[in-house]
């Protein structure tokens, strides 16, 4: 008699029945996402330890299944008090990584990739499911029904797919929940690579089954529990993003003995530069454009708070770069008046010419900050011709208004002298088959046709063609328009640069990229007009309008409707001569 057969009842043998699924031999992902449990009998390595202690918890230690190439930790969570409301997901639940002798973090927070699984679907076709999946030390379900778990006690589960490096290694686990602290506990690397050496394969020679073997039809396997829920989730993509930005914010300020990666507006950042001050980075060291230095670039962003910091650490307060400028001089080009007035009272030389003629202090006196220096020792005076063509200068900026303009893509044209009439005939059109509309006579989002029209508009003593385009200052159209006369024409290029050109008499007489800071070889007029402000107290491109104005010999009291494309005027459509 056998050992059982006095327990039991005689069966018939039991029917075969069509397979199902056989397990196939290991591919790519086998042991990847979870452990190899089909295939593997691991080593259990007991071991019990608290590893964290809360308020009213215990974490403990209970060991380690050992895989050929990963491991499994076990965890059991002890509590003395369930409160109202059960367990619910959350960032400060309880944490637990592994931290390696190579420095490598793992994690139960380690996020999720998107993972594609097999299955056979209709016809014993294999498709494709795509499915979140946890990496890092990812948590395995305990396997216990709800009904059978404990109270008090709840297993957890983490499975890392390697074994971890050799040299020392540290569980870290933290709750702040239950006002566990963060506690490192050592890991024995040893004995677990040791052991990885004795897991049982089980099935170590399978063979893949045959196609026509197993039943079409989808198959799956569905876990209906999971982890335990007071597990701190991984952070979601927006959530990893946050705390990267907040990261690299924190990363930012921390002090440095260099400048390196600081771009153009961080010079505008006093923090960071005191940052930088404290970490020992060198206050005079040429790190800009041209020779600048920090004292150069904080005040040309108009920082005074940044100026501030610097000035007791630089040995020279107007040391030059090399175009020969001072930090007062590319302050006064930011028309920062506290950056400006930090300056001047550090002592910063203010009469010195650095374009001829113009100091800082010269540039200032066409200022409403004038009064910050117009009064101190060695002045020089505007003459009373500068005065002038200044005021000049300033009223037809005035004329453009104060509101932004929109300048991208424009083209204009100053036409001296000649009205409405007389610009449509020279543009090779009636002017009693061009009326004045609101609209124009062609659909505006069609590049290739607006092109072929230009806008005609009286304004002050002569009248303006302007286009959504580049012709009005096109040579063909300037040497039709300009006979007998001066024409200006400019075109504010979206893709950069601001290109005007000079017509007289019907020839081009000069070209140039208008609008950049002057130097000392351009006209006297780049710096009437303040081409020289990098920060603007008037519409950004009123500037260069009326300077473009002003270069056709022309003088207007309003000039916002010349550069307004809505504003009514009559269109003519340009000739094949003068089209491109």
């Amino acid at each position: 008699m056998g050992f059982f057969d006095d327990l039991v009842m005689a069966e018939e043998p039991a029917a075969e029945r069509a397979v199902l699924v056989r397990l196939r031999p290991p591919g790519e992902d086998d042991g990847r996402y979870a452990p190899p449990v089909d295939r593997f009998a691991p080593v259990l390595l007991s071991r019990l330890d608290v590893v964290g202690t809360g308020r009213e918890t215990r974490v403990v230690l209970t060991g380690w299944s050992v895989w050929p190439s990963a491991v499994t930790l076990h965890l059991a969570v002890y509590r003395s008090t369930r409160r109202q409301g059960g367990d619910v997901p959350r960032q400060s639940g309880l944490r637990v990584g592994l931290l390696f002798a190579d420095g490598r973090r793992v994690t139960s927070l380690d996020g999720t990739v998107m993972r594609g699984i097999p299955y056979s679907g209709p016809e014993g076709r294999t498709q494709m499911a795509a499915t979140q999946q946890a990496i890092g030390l990812i948590p395995l379900d305990p396997g216990l029904h709800h009904s059978h778990r404990s109270l008090f006690k709840t297993d957890v589960d983490l499975y890392l797919p390697e074994l971890p490096p050799p040299g020392e290694a540290q569980l870290v686990v933290e709750w702040p929940d239950q006002d566990l602290p963060e506690t490192h506990t050592p890991v024995d690397v040893a004995a677990l690579r040791s052991a990885s050496l004795r897991s049982l394969e089980v099935w170590p020679d399978l063979e893949p089954p045959h196609e026509d073997e197993e039943l079409a039809g989808s198959f799956t396997r569905v876990e209906m529990s999971g982890p335990p829920a007071f597990l701190a989730p991984p952070l979601n993509r927006r959530e990893r993003q946050a705390r990267q930005r907040e990261e690299k914010a924190r990363q930012r300020y921390v002090p440095r003995d260099d400048w390196q990666q600081m771009v153009f507006r961080d010079w505008g950042d006093a923090a960071l530069v005191r940052a930088r001050l404290e970490g020992g980075a060198p206050p005079d060291a040429a790190v800009g454009w041209h020779g600048r230095t920090p004292l150069h670039l904080t005040a040309e962003q108009g920082s005074a708070e940044g100026v501030t910091a610097l000035l007791p650490h630089v040995a020279d307060v107007d040391v030059p770069d090399g175009d020969g400028h001072t930090a007062l001089w590319h302050a006064v080009h930011s028309m920062d008046e506290s950056t400006v007035r930090a300056l001047v009272d550090a002592g910063a030389d203010v009469w010195t010419p650095q374009s001829e003629p113009w100091s800082p202090g010269r540039l200032l006196l066409t200022t409403p900050l004038a009064p910050l220096v117009q009064d101190l020792p060695g002045a020089v005076e505007l003459t009373a011709e500068e005065v002038a063509a200044q005021q000049a200068a300033d009223a037809l900026i005035a004329a453009f208004g104060e509101e932004p303009l929109w300048t991208d893509g424009l083209g204009i044209c100053f036409v001296r002298g000649l009205d409405e009439d007389e610009s449509i005939r020279r543009l090779g059109a009636d002017p009693a088959r061009v009326p004045r509309t609101d609209e124009p006579p062609f659909d505006p989002l069609d590049y290739e046709e607006s092109l072929r029209h230009v806008g005609v508009r009286s304004v002050g003593d002569g009248c303006v063609i302007t286009q959504d385009g580049y012709l009005p200052s096109d040579s063909p159209v300037l040497r039709a328009i300009s006979a007998g006369t001066t024409a200006y024409g400019v075109y504010f290029n979206p893709k950069g640069g601001t290109f005007g050109t000079l017509a007289r008499d019907g020839e081009v007489v000069a070209s140039d990229e208008i609008g950049l800071s002057p130097h000392d070889s351009d006209p006297a007029a780049y710096w009437t007009f303040r081409f020289w402000q990098s920060a603007h107290t008037f519409p950004y491109g009123a500037d260069v309008l009326a300077y473009c104005c002003a270069a056709a010999g022309m003088t207007l009291t309003e000039g916002r409707d010349a550069a307004d494309l809505h504003a009514p005027r009559r269109w003519v459509e340009l000739p094949e001569g003068l089209q491109r």
